[in-house]
């Protein structure tokens, strides 16, 4: 059935299939030419002959001037935002009762270092440094103790104070690292700060995708600037 496709139309049909291309279509930070020799196999493949990369290009760029006219807010917000990492971090979920709630955030006070809180409908979350773990778990009866994850490693992400207005910001994040095939594992939101955990394995590659993604955005921001 796709034998009589344009390349247009097989491009099209490939980006609509992944939210994270068209969301850089989009917003204008994806790098067509990367994008183009990803499609490309895929596309020669449903056309039944050979495809050249520029030809994709050139449909790639056609779509992004189709686009809806995008306001530069997005791409602003995580063009101003500032990223960093830390590792050796651990991961342990409690079920949650008034008690193990309440002990939970007297630690939020208590503990030196990294240390942060989900509280769910029916269990919390904790993540703090390694070093700190049997501390914190010596706080609460082990019974209590749902799982433990080590080796993690947290992005940390503080952005402008628009970020509260602006939606699709933390989403964008996620599509980015998805795309790249990095599994998240817990994400906090509060006010201007994103934290997203990773494995520590995935830890340097996770940072340097968001950082690609933050350099990417003031590009976009810098070019849309000059044209107003």
């Amino acid at each position: 059935m796709y034998r009589h496709w344009s390349v247009s139309r097989a491009v099209k049909y490939l980006v609509g299939l992944e939210k994270s291309y068209k969301s850089a279509i989009d917003g204008g930070y994806a790098n067509l030419s990367a994008l183009a020799k990803i499609l490309k196999p895929t596309i020669t493949s449903l056309l039944g002959q050979e495809v050249n990369v520029s030809t994709i290009v050139t449909a790639l760029k056609r779509m992004r001037g189709q686009s809806p006219p995008r306001r530069l807010a997005i791409a602003e917000v995580i063009a101003r935002s500032e990223l960093e990492v830390k590792t050796g971090l651990s991961k342990m979920i409690l079920k949650r009762n008034r008690a193990s709630l309440r002990v939970a955030r007297d630690l939020a006070i208590e503990v030196k270092g990294f240390y942060q809180l989900l509280d769910g409908i029916s269990s919390i979350t904790l993540i703090c440094s390694s070093e700190r773990l049997e501390t914190v778990k010596s706080r609460f009866p082990r019974p209590l103790i749902i799982s433990e994850t080590h080796s993690i490693a947290a992005l940390i992400i503080v952005s402008p104070s628009t970020i509260e207005q602006t939606h699709g910001v933390v989403s964008h994040f996620l599509e980015w690292l998805a795309s790249r095939e990095i599994n998240v594992e817990e994400v906090i939101s509060c006010y201007r700060d994103t934290i997203i955990l990773v494995a520590t394995k995935d830890g340097g590659r996770a940072f340097d995708a968001l950082n690609e993604l933050i350099q990417s955005c003031k590009r976009v921001v810098s070019a849309g600037r000059v044209s107003v």
